[in-house]
């Protein structure tokens, strides 16, 4: 359901003041522009419109109506864009008699039309970002484009917007705090009408911040971090009519010939006993993208069949990523590349005993071997990475290094239908030999 606002202009005689010479009751003028920011998170959007009335000199009533949607009254400003020393909003009233209404009463020095903005805070407006990644068909490099699709259940219809999306978080709850202590106050009980001004200046000045952090151009863009709040702005460029009680979806991102790396990652502790596959690439300049950071969602990836069609590769739901932070997508296991461990001799020494002469203390040697096999025609980079327990010392035939304290990190590469053998030897320290529980390269 579209809103009705209407405009009633007043001059009143200046003879006897409050009463009217003659009331002009007219329909509000259509938007000029509408701007929504959507914070999915706290079912939160600002909503900045312009539009042009028509004031007499002296008083003016402007009346405001929300019936049937979910605007939040306590938000609702109003603010001439232009001649702001001869137009001054004198009270705003809330008639008993009209529910759903408020009446703001406007003294201008000025006749004629005048461009006003009027904000608010309103709920129902939340949007989801998705990707679609196509690959050539040799997997070299990609399309790569996102759609961000706003849904509108606010009661309201907004035509022609500009959309911003708030990505990230924003503890509203900790900056309402912030604000009732700075006024000497402690903090309002929810749903009361000073904490909904509270929240509503809050709101404002968080994305305010976010707006001037968060624009297109690469220079600009950075994440607002705030205590535990994070977030940024992201700005949908274009244009589009968002009816109540539809979805709309728009173009947001756009990268073409994007390279990308394929990389094998080996780790049971957090993907299973097979090696997984991975796309990967970075949000930057290089990677034609880097404008901006990258709102969470949902990536689908695709290639080339060579025969106008698409093959499904996989997808994966990615969060926020910053301008040049990787994006990386698990495809799952692949067949075609085997991975193998095989534990050769092991022999104990340098036991320790008790004085009951029981063992108490010993060491544990033991070889091993890592065979990766590759059976595609191309290259591969494969990632190893093994979590030990205990007191070990690691020697491996390939250069590695630790990722964490107890995780072996090794990276090597594997030719078109060929193998890699990794080698590598433990000894680990039991009983009162055991010293630390840590891995030691040697």
């Amino acid at each position: 359901m579209k809103r009705l606002l209407t405009i009633a202009l007043l001059a009143l005689a200046s003879a006897t003041p409050g009463v009217a010479d003659n009331v002009d009751l007219v329909t509000l003028p259509n938007r000029d522009t509408v701007q929504l920011t959507i914070y999915n998170s706290a079912d939160l959007t600002m909503v900045r419109e312009t539009r042009h009335v028509t004031l007499k000199k002296g008083r003016n009533e402007l009346q405001f109506s929300w019936a049937n949607t979910l605007i939040d009254p306590t938000s609702v400003e109003f603010r001439p864009r232009r001649h702001k020393d001869k137009i001054e909003l004198q009270t705003t009233v809330f008639p008993g008699q009209k529910s759903q209404h408020l009446i703001w009463h406007i003294d201008s020095k000025v006749e004629g039309q005048v461009e006003v903005e009027v904000s608010y805070f309103t709920s129902g407006l939340t949007w989801q970002m998705d990707y679609v990644a196509v690959t050539d068909p040799a997997e070299e490099t990609m399309r790569f484009t996102g759609h961000v699709r706003v849904s509108n259940r606010s009661g309201e219809e907004y035509d022609n917007a500009q959309v911003r999306l708030i990505v990230g978080k924003v503890n509203l709850v900790e900056q309402i705090a912030k604000l009732a202590r700075q006024r000497g106050m402690t903090p309002p009980a929810p749903k009361s009408g000073r904490y909904s001004r509270l929240r509503k200046e809050a709101a404002e000045k968080a994305f305010a911040r976010a707006g001037v952090a968060g624009g297109k151009r690469r220079d600009e863009a950075r994440i607002i971090k705030e205590g535990v709040s994070e977030y940024f702005m992201f700005t949908v460029d274009g244009h589009e009519t968002i009816p109540n009680g539809w979805s709309k979806r728009m173009p947001a991102v756009r990268a073409s010939k994007t390279k990308f790396d394929i990389v094998y990652r080996l780790r049971e502790h957090q993907y299973g006993p097979r090696p997984v596959r991975f796309f990967t690439w970075k949000n930057d300049e290089e990677h034609k993208l880097g404008d901006s950071p990258l709102p969470n969602g949902r990536v689908r990836l695709f290639r080339e069949n060579g025969r106008d069609g698409l093959a499904y590769l996989g997808e994966q739901l990615v969060r926020y990523v910053p301008i040049k932070a990787p994006v990386e997508v698990n495809l799952g296991p692949d067949d075609l590349i085997v991975a193998e461990l095989t534990k050769g001799k092991t022999t104990r020494r340098a036991f320790r005993f008790d004085k009951h002469q029981r063992v108490n203390g010993w060491d544990e040697e033991a070889a091993y071997m890592q065979t990766v096999r590759n059976y595609r025609n191309k290259p591969i980079r494969f990632e190893l990475r093994r979590v030990f327990g205990g007191d070990v010392e690691l020697t491996p035939e390939l250069e590695s290094t630790l990722f964490d304290y107890r995780t072996l990190d090794t990276k090597f590469n594997v030719k078109p239908r060929d193998k890699t053998e990794f080698r590598y030897k433990t000894l680990t320290h039991f009983g009162a030999n055991k010293k630390q529980n840590r891995v030691t390269l040697k």
